[in-house]
């Protein structure tokens, strides 16, 4: 009787559950078809999900889990991460500690891109980072341990950078849509939406333009799996579409209220359910046919009915119209301060600031600042308060000397007073009535 208590006592011990401290927050899901797991990667800890029983096989808490904006992926059986930021891959040593295995220095380079594996060869696409954008194939080279760019042909196409896009990886081929780019001007802000569908064969290394979507024919999207040729997507209002590339359709489905239940991370696909993080933040799954019995519609992905005549039109009115664009801002230009990445502009001048400084007008240009906040813009940590103070001081001198000369203007550009709101604080803004008709 003793022995049987004790085993009904320390039962609950050995049981494992999905139940997982609340403070964990989802970071992406990955299948490991070999041994039939889901691989559930949180910022605290790596599950290791039976996909059939949903039960829990295995944890591992990883150390210095803050730090975790990976996304998980099994390659050659291996259990790897691959940066979200660029293409730092990493792997888990015995400590449970994660360990740069590449030799690429590319951080912060691809934000936002697109990987996939093909061939057991780890590719990704496109990808924003530091003002810039990618709009070509890059693939983890196992000799070397780099990103290497994959060769395409000289006659193939050329589609437009882009990040935050949708792809696709079907038989020999790659699809990608949507996602944001660079403004044609050259600017750095990311305001043109992609409308058009690209894809490129690996068999003859060329890309074409399929054509372009509508923007009605999807919301924002909300996350993506694919099965095979097919992608899955579920938008914002819980919307499920499929889009098969190869024969250009899409299909949409009637909401049902389970999908309610999804939170937003990209679901799997695998052995005819759909594998997902629900509401409360662990591993659930739902055939796949129970949320696509029921079509709403069905149409045309993209379209191509360009005509000539209306091409060359529209091509004229562009130019015209970049034309007067052009010495319009050139004549705007002219007449107002210009902050540029590696100084200020005006009036056909030119004078050079270090970044700290565009940073800190940047700043400042927005609303007033206080003078602590300054202070930690510039300060170093192995300096002195003292020092670090006379380093902000000699900035915000240095600043006022350079727009002096370039706007011939004797009045000080950054000036500093008393808080409005409490005398005892400083605060530094911008001279907007000596300066504010030029900026």
């Amino acid at each position: 009787m003793k022995s049987f208590l004790k085993i009904i006592f320390l039962l609950p011990i050995f049981t494992i559950s999905q139940e997982k401290d609340s403070y964990e927050i989802p970071i992406n899901i990955a299948l490991d078809s070999i041994n039939k797991e889901i691989i559930y990667l949180t910022n605290k800890s790596l599950y290791f999900v039976d996909s059939k029983s949903l039960k829990i096989l295995n944890k591992k808490k990883i150390k210095r889990a803050k730090d975790l904006k990976f996304k998980v992926f099994i390659k050659k059986r291996k259990l790897l991460f691959l940066d979200k930021k660029g293409g730092d891959i990493l792997k888990l040593n015995t400590k449970d500690s994660l360990v740069k295995i590449d030799n690429s220095n590319i951080h912060n380079f691809f934000l936002d891109n697109v990987n996939f594996i093909k061939n057991d060869t780890l590719f990704k696409h496109g990808g924003y980072g530091y003002w810039s954008q990618s709009n070509f194939i890059t693939y983890y080279d196992e000799l070397t341990k780099e990103w290497e760019i994959y060769t395409i042909s000289s006659e193939s196409e050329i589609p437009r950078s882009t990040d935050s896009h949708i792809g696709i990886n079907w038989g020999s081929n790659y699809s990608f849509f949507g996602g944001t780019s660079l403004t044609e001007n050259g600017s750095r802000i990311k305001n043109r939406v992609n409308r058009d569908v690209w894809n490129f064969n690996f068999v003859n290394k060329k890309w074409s333009l399929l054509g372009s979507y509508e923007e009605e024919n999807l919301n924002q999207i909300f996350g993506s799996f694919n099965d095979k040729g097919d992608l899955y997507i579920l938008d914002e209002t819980k919307q499920l579409y499929k889009i098969t590339i190869y024969n250009n359709k899409i299909t949409s489905y009637i909401r049902t209220p389970k999908l309610y239940d999804f939170e937003n991370i990209n679901p799997i696909f695998y052995d005819d359910f759909v594998y997902y993080i629900n509401k409360r933040r662990m591993v659930s799954k739902i055939q796949l046919k129970d949320i696509t019995k029921d079509i709403y519609n069905k149409d045309d992905f993209y379209s191509k009915d360009y005509s000539v005549l209306i091409f060359i039109i529209t091509l004229i009115i562009i130019m015209g119209l970049s034309t007067l664009l052009y010495y319009y801002r050139r004549f705007q230009k002219n007449k107002k301060i210009q902050l540029l990445e590696n100084g200020i502009q005006f009036k056909n001048e030119f004078i050079e600031l270090d970044s700290l400084s565009i940073s800190l007008i940047k700043i400042i240009s927005k609303k007033d600042t206080n003078f602590s906040e300054v202070m930690d813009i510039v300060s170093q940590d192995h300096l002195s308060k003292i020092q670090n103070e006379r380093i902000r001081n000699q900035m915000i001198t240095q600043i006022n000397l350079k727009l002096k000369i370039i706007t011939k203007n004797r009045n000080d550009f950054l000036i500093v007073s008393k808080s409005t709101f409490d005398k005892r604080y400083k605060v530094i803004s911008i001279n907007k009535s000596e300066y504010g008709n030029i900026l």
